[in-house]
């Protein structure tokens, strides 16, 4: 064996090592880095979570007012009777003396309005309006968890409070609104604010969680403000009082009942 042959085993021997090393240390900073890029938080978790102060029962009840003001003072106030089982099916009773007879039907995807005056009920959607700057399903669909898909974005200061700010895209044809930006509380995945945002990316409406209620030992939504982010004059207040787990019947979401009025 010449001299230069355990030249050249050492030489390929500090190679190999020296490319072991490179690749040892560069997926270990490739690792570090995907720790640091990952979302500190479970978005799902906490839109389920979230959607507790809206839902708190499988079953449930409530009854909502809504005050609509233009220019900052009161124009008009309508009532309503919720009924809701799961995530799929709401019933809502108009209780204002003007809208008596009128009843809303949720299932699914589908919605439908029942008038004292027609045969038939009238299909809607949910972004048609139910009252002033309410939709329907500002009242009828609630369930953001079953209709969006929510991505992390940022943590921030909203107010006083540290907040998540998801960002929740459209995963159904039912969904009221093709995107929200929500802002929950980082203590307990509370709701703060939201931006509402059309197809086109239009913000149309934005919203406060303003006040809440304990029921049974669980904090509920007790009002919630809306603003129209088009006609910067008018804004509606949803009042959320009664609520509570009721065991509610399947016919009462039958489509075909005739004994609505």
């Amino acid at each position: 064996m010449s001299n230069t042959e355990p030249n050249r085993i050492h030489c390929v021997l500090r190679t190999f090592l020296m490319a072991m090393v490179i690749g040892f240390a560069t997926a270990c900073v490739a690792a570090v880095c995907s720790a640091e890029t990952a979302a500190p938080v479970d978005a799902e978790a906490v839109l389920k979570r979230s959607d507790m102060y809206r839902n708190g029962w499988p079953s449930y009840v409530l009854h909502v007012k809504i005050t609509n003001f233009e220019s900052g003072r009161a124009d008009e106030e309508k009532l309503y009777e919720v009924s809701q089982k799961g995530t799929e099916k709401t019933y809502v009773e108009f209780m204002s003396p003007r809208e008596k007879g009128q009843h809303l039907l949720m299932l699914g995807d589908d919605m439908w309005v029942y008038l004292p005056d027609t045969s038939r009920p009238v299909r809607i959607t949910p972004l048609e309006r139910l009252s002033g700057d309410a939709s329907n399903g500002d009242v009828a669909r609630t369930n953001y968890a079953a209709d969006y898909v929510p991505v992390y974005v940022r943590t921030e200061k909203s107010g006083a409070d540290d907040c998540y700010v998801l960002n929740l895209t459209a995963k159904r044809k039912g969904a009221t609104y093709q995107r929200i930006l929500y802002w929950l509380r980082v203590q307990d995945d509370r709701p703060v604010k939201a931006e509402f945002y059309l197809t086109s990316g239009k913000l149309i409406k934005s919203a406060t969680f303003d006040d809440f209620l304990t029921v049974d030992g669980r904090a509920q939504l007790r009002r919630m403000t809306l603003y129209d982010e088009i006609r910067h004059n008018s804004h509606s207040v949803l009042d959320y009082s009664g609520i509570a787990p009721r065991e509610l019947p399947d016919k009462l979401f039958y489509q075909g009942r005739t004994d609505r009025f």
